[in-house]
This record gives C-alpha cells, sequence and structure tokens, in this order.
C-alpha cells in the first residue's frame, strides 16, 4: 500500500506538471517541432527491445529469489552479477543499433536529428544503470521507486522548461529527458548499496554457455512480449505521423492524454503487485496464486469503469481548457480510445495472471500476433479513417487476438470456460454500460467546459457509477483483500448485501 500510494500520488502530482508543460512546449515550439518530438521520443522504445528483455525479467527474479527461502541471499547475488554481464555483452549492440536510428533518420524529421542525437548517447550511457531501479522493484522498495522517479522527473521537467525558456528549442526536451535517466540510476545505485547491500556481488562472474542459454532463453519470451508492447502502443503515432504528417499527431495525443493517463492507474494497480505474484509463486500453491489474480483483475476492472465514466463525461471540456478547442479530436475519437483502454486493461489483467502460471511463451507469441495485426490494420484504417482509425485498429486486434486466447488460458487454469469467465463479469459490466450511458449523455448535452462545470460532471458521473456497483466490492475473491474497516464501512453504506455476503 505504500508502493502503491506513493506512485498514485506522485503520478497525479507529475501529471498536473505535465500537462502545463505540454501546453507550454506546444505555445513555444509550434505543433510541428512538438509532435516530432512526441515520435521520436515513441522510437525510443524501439531501442529499448535491445536488452532483449533481459531488465524486464529482473523484478521477477528478484522476487523468485526473495520468495525460495533458503540461501536467498546468494542466490539473489548470483541473479545480479549474472544480469550485470549479460547487459555489458549488449552494450556493443545497443551502441549500432543507436547509430543506425541517427544515420537512417528520415529527411523529414531533420529538426529532431541534433536532439535525437542528445538522447541515443544518453540512451547508451545509461543503459547499465536501468538495472539497479529493476532490483529495487524486485525487492519491493516500491515506495523509494516511486518517489525516485518523480524526483527525477520533475528534475528533468525543471530542466527542460528553463532551457526551453532560453530558446534551446528541441535540445532542452533531450537534455531534460538524460537528467531523468541519469538520476534514476545514479540515485538507485546508493540506494541498494546503502539500503540492500547483500544483494550487490562482489565481482562478475564468467558465464557458461549453459548459464546463458538458461538466462537468455527466459529473457527471449520476455523480450518478444517487450516487442509486441512496442508494437501495440509506439507505433500509432509513428504511423499517423508518416500518413497524415507530424501536426495530425498533436490532436491525437491530446485528446488521448486523460484517458491513457487515468488509464494507467489500475495498471500501477497490478505492476505493484507484480513481484508479490511472483514470490507467491515460488512460495505458495497454485490456487492461492490464482485467487489473489483473479481478485486483483476484478480491482482494475471496478477502477477503470470509474475512469472511463469519468474521462467520457469531461474530455472535451478538459482538451479545450488545456490545449484549446482546436486540439480535440472529438467524441467519436474519445469513446473509441476509451473502449481500447477498457479492453486493454482487462487482456493485461488476464495476461498477468497467467504469466504467474508460467505461459511467458504463449503471451509472447499472442502479443507479436497481435502487435502485427495492429500496425498493419492501423496503417489502413488511419488512411480511410484519419486520427479515428488508430484506436479502432486497437479494439479490432485485441477483440480478434490478444483477448480471447488469454482468456482461454485463464479458463484452463482455473477449471472453467472462457463463457463462464465473461459471465461472472455480466453482474458489473451491465452496470458499467448503464454508467457510461450517463456519461456519454452528460457530455453531448451538457458539454461542460469551465472547471467548476468539469468537476461537477466528473463527480456526477463517477457517483452513479458508484452507486451501482459499490456492491461488487463485497463479493469474493475481492472482498478477501479488503482492509476490515474498509469492508465494514461498504457493508453499512449497502446493508442489502449484508446477508448476501455472509452467504
Amino acid at each position: 500500500m505504500r508502493g502503491l500510494g506513493a506512485g498514485l500520488f506522485s503520478q497525479v502530482i507529475l501529471a498536473f506538471i505535465g500537462l502545463w508543460v505540454a501546453r507550454f512546449l506546444l505555445q513555444r515550439l509550434g505543433q510541428s517541432q512538438y509532435g516530432l518530438w512526441l515520435v521520436g521520443m515513441q522510437l525510443l522504445a524501439y531501442l529499448a527491445l535491445t536488452d532483449l528483455g533481459v531488465v524486464a525479467l529482473l523484478p521477477r527474479e528478484v522476487a523468485y529469489a526473495t520468495g525460495r527461502g533458503q540461501n536467498k541471499g546468494d542466490d539473489l547475488q548470483n541473479i545480479v552479477a549474472e544480469t550485470a554481464r549479460i547487459i555489458l555483452w549488449q552494450l556493443p549492440i545497443v551502441v549500432l543499433v543507436a547509430a543506425a536510428f541517427w544515420i537512417f533518420l528520415p529527411s523529414s524529421w531533420e529538426p529532431l536529428r541534433m536532439p535525437l542525437g542528445i538522447v541515443l548517447i544518453s540512451f547508451v550511457v545509461t543503459f547499465p544503470l536501468r538495472a539497479p531501479a529493476a532490483i529495487l522493484s524486485g525487492l519491493q522498495d516500491l515506495a523509494f521507486v516511486s518517489i525516485l522517479q518523480s524526483a527525477a522527473t520533475f528534475a528533468g521537467t525543471a530542466a527542460t522548461v528553463i532551457l526551453v525558456a532560453r530558446g534551446r528549442g528541441l535540445e532542452s526536451l533531450a537534455i531534460g529527458w538524460a537528467t531523468t535517466q541519469v538520476m534514476v540510476g545514479v540515485v538507485a545505485i546508493v540506494r541498494l548499496a546503502m539500503r540492500f547491500p547483500h544483494s550487490l556481488p562482489r565481482s562478475l562472474p564468467h558465464l557458461t554457455g549453459q548459464v546463458l542459454r538458461h538466462r537468455m532463453g527466459q529473457a527471449f519470451w520476455v523480450a518478444l512480449s517487450q516487442v509486441a508492447v512496442v508494437l501495440l502502443n509506439a507505433t500509432d503515432a509513428v504511423i499517423i505521423a508518416q500518413v497524415l504528417g507530424p501536426a495530425a499527431v498533436v490532436p491525437y495525443v491530446c485528446t488521448a492524454k486523460l484517458i491513457q493517463f487515468l488509464g494507467n492507474q489500475p495498471q500501477l494497480l497490478m505492476q505493484t503487485a507484480q513481484p508479490g505474484l511472483a514470490e507467491l509463486r515460488a512460495s505458495e500453491h497454485q490456487p492461492r496464486v490464482f485467487q489473489a489474480a483473479t481478485a486483483l483483475t476484478q480491482a482494475v476492472l471496478m477502477l477503470i469503469g470509474a475512469i472511463a465514466c469519468g474521462v467520457l463525461a469531461v474530455n472535451y471540456g478538459f482538451v479545450r481548457l488545456w490545449v484549446g478547442e482546436a486540439q480535440w479530436g472529438g467524441f467519436i475519437l474519445t469513446g473509441l480510445l476509451i473502449v481500447r483502454v477498457m479492453l486493454a486493461q482487462w487482456n493485461l489483467t488476464t495476461a498477468t495472471a497467467i504469466f504467474a502460471f508460467g505461459y511467458e511463451r504463449r503471451l509472447a507469441l499472442v502479443g507479436i500476433a497481435d502487435g502485427i495485426l495492429f500496425v498493419g490494420i492501423t496503417t489502413a484504417l488511419v488512411r480511410h479513417l484519419g486520427i479515428r482509425g488508430a484506436p479502432l485498429a486497437g479494439i479490432l486486434a485485441l477483440g480478434v487476438v490478444s483477448l480471447p486466447i488469454n482468456l482461454s488460458a485463464l479458463a484452463r487454469e482455473s477449471g472453467s470456460t472462457v463463457f463462464g469467465l465473461v459471465r461472472e463479469l455480466w453482474p458489473w459490466a451491465w452496470r458499467f454500460a448503464i454508467s457510461l450511458a450517463v456519461a456519454g449523455a452528460i457530455a453531448t448535452v451538457w458539454r461542460p467546459a469551465s472547471f467548476l462545470a468539469l468537476a461537477t460532471a466528473g463527480t456526477m458521473a463517477v457517483a452513479v457509477y458508484g452507486v451501482l456497483t459499490v456492491r461488487r466490492l463485497l463479493h469474493p475473491p475481492l472482498s478477501l483483500y479488503l482492509h476490515p474497516k474498509l469492508g465494514a464501512l461498504l457493508r453499512r453504506l449497502t446493508p442489502a448485501t449484508r446477508s448476501a455476503t455472509l452467504a
């Protein structure tokens, strides 16, 4: 709870800062240059794939070592030492890929060349420094990691604003980004040395071929999953920029800003819980892990439903007040973005559950298929439907590939069927549908556009959802994880559910 609370608080504070900074940059740099920067940052997601899943796997492996109990100190040092050696071997590949990015940058993106060069050099230098923060996450030092990432982001943002105000242009954003990366890596190393010295190896071992094959074999499927994530989340803006021009990226990103930011909050819950799930897998029986994963799935869907209702009601006024009505993509785009985020969160929770049962290979292959299909559909739909084609492509890809296949795996592990898993969501789904309809009516009939109106409209939409769905919190397995005081309060607010809950 400390880790989740610190993460949520930090993200809220940084969101307000980020909203102001985005407006500031749009005014100072112009729509075309700011659009180029947004595209350039998505290119970094492809460069991050050069770690081949090694750093992404590190938190889970550290949690496994902690969960095993016996000789966990030696196991932990071995994992950290082996990972550090592999990361150093990967550096030449990172340098070559970064150089290729800079050399083959499209001529139409020439203003991005110098800033991108700064970012690429910073990425190479800080590539080994990503491991310490991952180790801290695996050790479940989550509150510190959240605070560190927030402080580093604030420092980088401050550097960006100061330099932009002095007329440094896109280079300011590159220097600010580099500041954030260096600060996270250096402070995380100091934290490990002071708080968890038993995790740091005294030397780096010489890896045998067998150990290397084992570690890279594990990381390979995680790396494929990362490719899928990049295809799904870091390609839409690139395609829009190529098909419609960089300026078209700005209204798309601005319209999606609120739902993407708030939609990440339930994801933070899953990310916070992942080291715990991994530790459970190493120390508990399968039913215990499945119970925890199912409760997390229900909690995420409850949260994302409230977010969807609130965003639908206020997104027009939010974009209008933030960056001006010219950057508003329309109610249809907002609705499509909301549906895509809902399906993505449902798929994420399902994937997290089956990941705990060892479905790395399945998740990787399904994700790759989903990503390739998404890129193809997005390219076609953006040409014919404009920026609305991007979220629609995401909906089609998730509905056809990832979600059905991942649900089938979860059904197999739980002894149920896909229809049975979907049917369990029906009591929540029809309540959510009514709440979303009310939010849509508020958005189209009222069209709130002032701060007071936005606060009122958002509160009304979420309140309707809360009244309709609060009883679902009192049903197992989610009710088993409620704090006793919170559970007692909810039962007093919904006395009609007392007998059903006891039964």
